[in-house]
C-alpha cells in the first residue's frame, strides 16, 4: 500500500492550494503550517524548483486524542498535505496516517489513525479540481488591496448601498471601524 492519497488535477497550482485549504477546513483540519518549497530552496540554496507547498494540517480533537494514547506522537503531527505542480501537471497529496503509524508500537493509535486516513481521504475525494469554463469575478480587499476571487470571499460589508469585500475578519474590522478612509479608495 502506498504511503499517500494522491490525486491530479487539471487547475492552476495557486487555484488548488486554496481547495485544499478549504476542503481540510470543511473536515475539521487546521493549516497550522505552510511551506513554500520553491521559494525556500531558491532564497536559501539559490535553486529553482516547481510550485511545492507543504501543508501541515491539524485535526485538534484527534490530535488531542493521539496525545493522550502516546506522548511522543507529536514527533508524527501534523498530517502533511502538499500541493506540487510536475511537469505543468498539479497534484495533491496526503500523508496516509494508518502508514506513518505503523512506526510507534501502540495499538490505541491505530483506531485514531484510521478515522484521521478516513477524513484525509474524504478531503481528497472531495475536490473537484477541474479547470472552470467560466471566468471569476475579481474584486479588491479596500484595505490591504489584495485580489479576491469573488466566490471564496468571506468576509464582507455595506456602506452607503455599496458592498466591500475583505481577505480577513481583521481588515473588514479596520473598514467598518472608519469606513470613510477605505470608501473613497474603492
Amino acid at each position: 500500500m502506498s504511503y499517500s492519497i494522491k490525486k491530479q488535477f487539471d487547475i492552476p497550482f495557486s487555484e488548488a492550494v486554496e481547495k485544499v485549504k478549504t476542503a481540510l477546513s470543511e473536515e475539521g483540519f487546521g493549516v497550522l503550517t505552510e511551506i513554500d518549497v520553491k521559494t525556500t530552496l531558491k532564497k536559501k540554496i539559490d535553486v529553482d524548483w516547481n510550485n511545492y507547498v507543504i501543508l501541515g494540517a491539524c485535526n485538534p480533537p484527534f490530535a488531542y486524542e493521539a496525545l493522550q494514547a502516546e506522548k511522543e506522537v507529536g514527533l508524527m503531527l501534523p498530517c502533511n498535505v502538499i500541493v506540487y505542480e510536475d511537469k505543468g501537471r498539479v497534484f495533491v497529496s496526503a500523508i496516509r496516517p494508518t502508514i506513518a503509524m505503523h512506526m510507534i508500537d501502540n495499538p490505541k493509535l491505530t483506531g485514531i489513525a484510521k478515522k484521521v486516513e478516513d477524513k484525509l481521504v474524504k478531503v481528497i475525494s472531495s475536490l473537484n479540481m477541474e479547470n472552470s469554463k467560466h471566468p471569476t469575478r475579481k474584486v479588491f480587499d479596500v484595505v490591504c488591496g489584495m485580489e479576491l476571487d469573488i466566490e471564496n470571499v468571506r468576509h464582507s460589508s455595506e456602506h452607503n448601498g455599496t458592498e466591500y469585500y475583505f481577505c480577513s475578519e481583521t481588515c473588514k474590522g479596520h473598514f467598518v471601524d472608519d469606513p470613510e478612509k477605505y470608501a473613497g479608495e474603492n
